[in-house]
């Protein structure tokens, strides 16, 4: 649907409401659906190009078959696992968008919030089996999908489009050379965990990062004075409750939600030099940078890890 594109309002609620769902699944029935972002990715990318939903399902399976096959078969941590499910995912989503560059336009954000997809994916099958997993995943997406278009008819429609319209002199943010800056991020990102046993904030969060720093470095001022705000909420709410896991993810996620709209609207109301709006890859770095940090000691996780990844994000930017 066009709205779903032209809605920055309706592209985040979708996806926040698909991390609930995700969440509540996994509670009720022991499975998760692909991963919490999965059901709220599939069902934007679904909006967006039904042609991008099909070729990130049959991603899927195929990443899957290369773990089935390829990877089972050594002795892995859970984690090296994982970090070989996501550089599988992500090579093939590459190619994938490599090939759709000179046949298909597709949204570029639909497709980069997808590379990893397939590979959440195919970590939850290796957990729950291949049936289980998609199944879920379809189940939740479709519901997703659903509250999203009853959403579309029941909100009016000046509300649902009045941020985008108001942000629609800015710049999207997009990366001008993918193939090269999204490898580099994910090699960074296995070698701090190599190295030092850190999760850097991500596998492919860095070069967004530093576009968002390029461009406009007051944005990214504002988006790291946010990132350490919900750190420590998040490190107090867990000072006083039980939550763990992927319900510290889901609150990660809001965080990251309320953070990004309200440096939209200072865009809005205040003006920022080279801001550049987007719909979900901020909010997820947001979220990952928070999450990771608030599970590791936080001075080494920025020295070893989060610095030094965006930093090397920094310099091929400028270098490509």
């Amino acid at each position: 649907m066009d709205l779903f594109r032209g809605s920055i309002e309706l592209a985040r609620i979708v996806f926040l409401v698909g991390a609930v769902l995700a969440l509540l699944y996994k509670k009720r029935y022991g499975t998760t659906p692909g991963g919490i972002i999965v059901p709220g990715v599939l069902a934007g990318t679904l909006f967006g190009s039904f042609e991008a939903f099909l070729l990130t399902m049959a991603s899927s399976f195929l990443c899957w078959l290369i773990y089935k096959h390829l990877i089972a078969k050594l002795a892995l941590s859970n984690r090296w696992t994982s970090l070989v499910c996501i550089s599988i995912s992500v090579a093939v989503g590459l190619i994938l968008l490599k090939i759709s560059d000179s046949q298909v336009v597709f949204d570029q954000e639909v497709l980069l919030t997808s590379l990893v997809t397939p590979g959440l994916i195919t970590i939850s099958a290796k957990k729950y089996g291949l049936g289980k997993t998609f199944s879920a995943t379809l189940l939740v997406t479709a519901a997703t999908a659903a509250i999203g278009l009853a959403l579309s008819y029941v909100i009016p429609y000046q509300q649902l489009t009045s941020m985008s319209v108001q942000l629609a002199t800015y710049m999207p943010l997009t990366l001008t050379s993918p193939l090269i800056v999204l490898p580099i991020s994910l090699i960074m990102s296995i070698l701090a965990y190599y190295r030092f046993g850190i999760r850097s904030g991500g596998y492919l969060i860095a070069p967004f990062l530093a576009v968002v720093l390029f461009s406009s470095p007051i944005q990214a001022l504002l988006m790291f004075t946010g990132v350490a705000c919900s750190y420590l909420a998040i490190k107090l709410i867990q000072k006083y409750t039980l939550v763990i896991g992927l319900e510290r993810f889901v609150l990660s996620l809001f965080c990251g939600y309320f953070i990004v709209t309200l440096i939209d609207y200072v865009a809005i109301y205040i003006g920022i030099p080279g801001y550049r709006p987007s719909p979900l890859i901020i909010i997820i770095a947001i979220a990952v940078l928070t999450n990771d940090l608030s599970l590791q000691p936080l001075v080494p996780s920025l020295r070893k890890g989060v610095i030094p990844n965006l930093l090397v994000s920094f310099i091929t930017k400028l270098a490509v």
